[in-house]
């Protein structure tokens, strides 16, 4: 695994490097609001199935995405009052949305598991997003350890659980230790039906909250 370590003053130039390595089909951890995740070209197939190898994970599993823009995300989920409302409020944060798809492509049907919907994430943290608006394409957001395995808050511990792993990930960037914060608030907006999957950072109260806004 190659480590990266972040400097502000060169966020460009790790960001554009990290997105030729993801143009390339590596897979790199990266920092969010939350834990490091794991980030492929979403676009690809080649680099989703590469991923899922790494984690050790099942394809009956789904992958979440990091959108370049919301006009990106409009474009490959269907929408919906309340989905907007929670997006104008919560984006960018720890918020996961989940929605019906709208496209049926080979790579989405890998990423929603065949579902029918699909989790997209707008965090806050600005390697993640540089990397997305960069590629001008989603990347994956899963949770950058092996499957069934904790979260990882640090370069430290990805190195440490994928040791002796036969497939780990090809880049870190290493932002350094983050806050052990809860990984992002899952909710499910089906017509305008509203499920709140996995309370985290961002609470049950807040988004009953902003449902009832009249904005």
């Amino acid at each position: 695994m190659v480590i990266i370590d972040y400097k502000k003053k060169f966020h460009k130039q790790i960001i554009q490097s990290c997105v030729l390595a993801l143009k390339q089909g590596k897979v790199l951890a990266y920092p969010t609001d939350t834990s490091y995740g794991l980030a492929v070209d979403a676009s690809s197939i080649s680099a989703i199935k590469k991923l899922y190898q790494i984690k050790g994970r099942g394809f009956n599993k789904p992958v979440h995405i990091v959108v370049p823009s919301i006009l990106y995300a409009k474009k490959i989920a269907v929408w919906n009052k309340s989905a907007e409302k929670l997006m104008k409020k919560f984006w960018p944060g720890a918020l996961t949305l989940i929605l019906e798809c709208g496209i049926q492509n080979a790579e989405f049907k890998i990423l929603t598991a065949k579902t029918g919907s699909i989790g997209l994430r707008m965090p806050k943290n600005l390697i993640a997003l540089g990397l997305s608006r960069q590629l001008k394409a989603p990347i994956t957001a899963t949770s950058a350890n092996v499957s069934g395995q904790t979260d990882c808050y640090s370069a430290d511990d990805i190195i440490a659980q994928f040791k002796g792993q036969n497939y780990k990930p090809d880049i870190i960037i290493n932002a350094g230790r983050l806050p052990k914060n809860k990984p992002s608030t899952l909710v499910r907006a089906f017509d305008d039906v509203v499920k709140i999957l996995r309370e985290g950072p961002v609470s049950e109260k807040q988004i009953l909250n902003s449902l009832r806004s009249t904005k």
